[in-house]
């Protein structure tokens, strides 16, 4: 199977260096045959999570760790960003054998997880941990989680497109019935009508009760994209209804900025779970919007209140690990400037094992802070401005203040830079710079064979935790993509 593919296609699908002031630094070939390599192979080990040997057809582990800690389940979340992951892989890929190899992975996901639905459980469509044979779990663990059914319709909405594009029937995925017997439409029915049910669901993390925000960011975009999906399909009243929830989730997410800290609140109306995430500051909040980004500008990776979350997250996490402390690294045989590593959250104490703390930094967040600034790249290229705000000009003012990233043009806030001015180009660079040391921090921090956990060790950067984390694979791999949609604009290969 040809999965090199994902990456020389992504290259065609872009045209020439519109940043031709940008020169590559003299460390970029060895960083970018390190992502190549590495992205072959977390493809690979991604693909092997999938219907894995002593599973279910279609059910996704966790990772491959199955004491100290197991984490051979099959968590719907975990599984819905994997499946999204293999569905853009899909849709990029002209090569037969790797398009069928893909199809059948989303084929047995979407069987398994019609299974799941119809499986009687406490927590019905809210539960979030199942056995790989498709039991639920019934030990103490923190449920409802409802971003879970968001993110599998999410997951899905983007194959049954793949599907209509060529023609194909998707009534399995969504019909027009009431009680409907579809796999999207199950998932969209919940998000509608349990979004705002009560303030006992639980985080990503499983550990806080209450609303959160990466939750009603991602139930956002379930029920936008669905009700496009439903008016594709001739139902209007649902797509009425779908977008109508969306208005009302929107409407209420102001109450996650926090004036007085100047980033957005992990989590409100708390109501249980653990007690001493003083800061509710998380990680979690910037993987919502790589996660639940429309390219509507609602808390997008260029919103004000984004960037000004990721000031806070860096400063945040950058004094708390020892390895943070390094700002170069060998990667390749080739020494390069690396970033900080990053953490779910300052006060975390979960070390990969047990909850008797420190927290790590994790492999999957930092991979995400990369894809964030490769974002930003693209967002701004197909914009063709850059209006400096207040919050951006914080946020590159870090960027020179942690990383000694280097600005020789100035912003002021309150002007619009446009493509082909020098301010313009550098800050485009300089994203790519700074892309760049997350990625090579991931590097330096990965196994030389590939193999990803979940942490590192705060101390010796050494992989700990949850071994073949697949989340970690796929956060690996959308980096990876968006570099080089990154790489194309600024530097044009």
């Amino acid at each position: 199977m040809k999965l090199s593919i994902q990456i020389a296609s992504l290259a065609a699908l872009f045209s020439a260096a519109i940043v031709n002031a940008a020169t590559a630094p003299s460390y970029n070939s060895a960083l970018s045959s390190w992502v190549n390599t590495k992205t072959i192979a977390a493809q690979t080990r991604l693909l092997a999570n999938i219907s894995p040997a002593g599973a279910s057809a279609g059910a996704v582990a966790a990772a491959t760790s199955t004491s100290n800690p197991n984490y051979w389940f099959h968590w719907t979340r975990d599984a819905g960003i994997t499946l999204h992951e293999v569905s853009i892989w899909l849709n990029s890929t002209t090569d037969s054998a790797t398009t069928d190899a893909y199809k059948q992975k989303l084929n047995d996901y979407s069987t398994f997880s019609r299974q799941l639905q119809t499986t009687s459980s406490t927590y019905g469509i809210g539960t979030a941990k199942y056995y790989m044979n498709g039991a639920p779990f019934t030990g103490a663990w923190c449920m409802p989680q409802r971003d879970s059914p968001a993110m599998r319709a999410v997951s899905l909405i983007g194959y049954a497109r793949y599907l209509l594009s060529k023609g194909e029937d998707v009534s399995v995925y969504y019909d027009r019935k009431l009680p409907t017997t579809s796999i999207i439409k199950t998932d969209l029915e919940y998000v509608a009508s349990n979004w705002n049910a009560d303030n006992n669901n639980c985080d990503i993390w499983e550990e806080v009760r209450g609303n959160h925000f990466y939750t009603r960011m991602i139930q956002r975009r379930a029920l936008i994209e669905g009700a496009q999906l439903a008016s594709q399909l001739n139902d209007p009243g649902a797509a009425v209804y779908y977008n109508l929830q969306a208005g009302y989730i929107s409407g209420n997410m102001t109450e996650f900025w926090s004036s007085t800290n100047n980033y957005i609140q992990t989590t409100i109306d708390y109501s249980g779970g653990l007690d001493y995430k003083a800061s509710n500051l998380d990680s979690q909040v910037f993987l919502a919007a790589l996660h639940s980004g429309l390219d509507d500008g609602f808390y997008t990776v260029e919103s004000d209140q984004m960037l000004s979350t990721i000031v806070a997250i860096i400063n945040a996490f950058q004094p708390l690990y020892g390895i943070n402390s390094m700002n170069s690294a060998i990667v390749n045989s080739v020494s390069m400037p690396i970033s900080v590593a990053l953490g779910r959250y300052p006060e975390d104490k979960y070390t990969g094992y047990n909850s008797n703390g420190p927290g790590n930094p994790w492999s999957l967040i930092t991979s995400g802070m990369a894809e964030y600034h490769y974002r930003l790249i693209e967002t701004w290229s197909k914009d063709g401005s850059i209006s400096v705000t207040s919050a951006l000009s914080s946020f590159l003012d870090q960027l020179n203040s942690k990383y000694k990233i280097i600005f020789t043009n100035s912003y002021a806030v309150g002007t619009t830079y446009f493509s082909g001015s020098a301010t313009y180009a550098e800050i485009l660079s300089n994203l790519m710079l700074a892309g760049d040391m997350y990625m090579a921090c991931v590097a330096f921090h990965t196994d030389s064979n590939g193999q990803m956990y979940e942490e590192w060790n705060l101390n010796t950067g050494y992989g700990q935790g949850a071994v073949n984390l697949t989340w970690s694979y796929g956060a690996h791999t959308a980096a990876a993509r968006h570099r080089a949609a990154a790489s194309k604009i600024v530097y044009g290969n």
